[in-house]
């Protein structure tokens, strides 16, 4: 059960956490170029991250450890909406690497302890939050099945599902978005101007389940994920929902009309 079902208006606090990744580096941008009042969280530390015109960042968090979280500040004053897009390789890659070199932030670590962390700390730290929006993946509830039986091989999808049972087990108002492969990007410029230039252009025609056993989205566009988690804080019906997303080249898709994605919210 969701706590309430309030949208987020225009000047209210964001925390965006997975804010350096493909994802969130577009969610980021969007959500400051439409008047919220981004912190963008990331675990890395970088000159890029000082901005006197964009969002607030908070890096040299590490999501694995709870206290990092709290102890960064990223939650502080009024926070009403948190977007997590935490996330790794399906199978075994750099990424899995910690500075040591150990393979110590692979898919549970960062997929399942990493976003209950996040949960709990939104919990503790943000009283007053109207809308969790979740990133996860298609085929968390289908791993038994081609082609998601190999994209579990190592557990991907099993600790994504962990991650989503925490956000819905939580008692927040949450969204769970479950791309398929991800396509778009990911872009590599932290200049908000040329972030938005670069993924304006071409529509993208959205497809949209509710839950996951209906589509087998080969791909799934970062930028329609992006305005799907943007369109998620201002729509109230899609609280306490899971939504399947996939996209192709061409046709009417939504972008940024809220209208449009209050539509296919409701659809499903």
């Amino acid at each position: 059960t969701t706590t309430t079902t309030t949208t987020i208006g225009r000047g209210a606090r964001v925390v965006v956490v997975g804010a350096r990744g493909g994802v969130g580096q577009v969610i980021c941008a969007k959500l400051h170029a439409r008047g919220y009042d981004v912190v963008a969280v990331s675990r890395g530390r970088g000159t890029e991250e000082t901005t006197t015109t964009g969002p607030r960042s908070v890096g040299g968090v590490d999501c694995r450890d709870a206290r990092s979280i709290e102890a960064s500040g990223a939650f502080d004053g009024d926070v009403e909406a948190v977007v997590c897009c935490l996330g790794t390789t399906a199978f075994p890659s750099a990424r899995w690497r910690d500075e040591d070199g150990k393979f110590t932030n692979g898919p549970e670590a960062t997929d399942y302890v990493g976003a209950r962390n996040v949960v709990e700390a939104t919990k503790k730290l943000a009283p007053n939050l109207k809308r969790f929006v979740f990133v996860s993946s298609v085929g968390v509830l289908r791993t038994n099945v081609m082609p998601f039986v190999v994209l579990n091989a190592f557990g991907v999808l099993k600790w994504k599902r962990k991650g989503e049972e925490c956000v819905e087990n939580s008692g927040l108002p949450y969204t769970i978005l479950r791309p398929g492969r991800l396509t778009d990007g990911p872009y590599t410029s932290y200049d908000l101007n040329t972030l938005l230039k670069a993924t304006s252009g071409a529509r993208r025609d959205v497809q949209i389940g509710g839950g996951d056993d209906k589509l087998l989205p080969e791909a799934t566009s970062r930028l329609v994920v992006a305005e799907a988690a943007c369109a998620a804080l201002v729509c109230a019906s899609a609280a306490g929902r899971a939504y399947e997303l996939g996209s192709t080249e061409g046709g009417d898709g939504p972008q940024d009309d809220v209208q449009k994605w209050q539509k296919l919210f409701d659809s499903v």
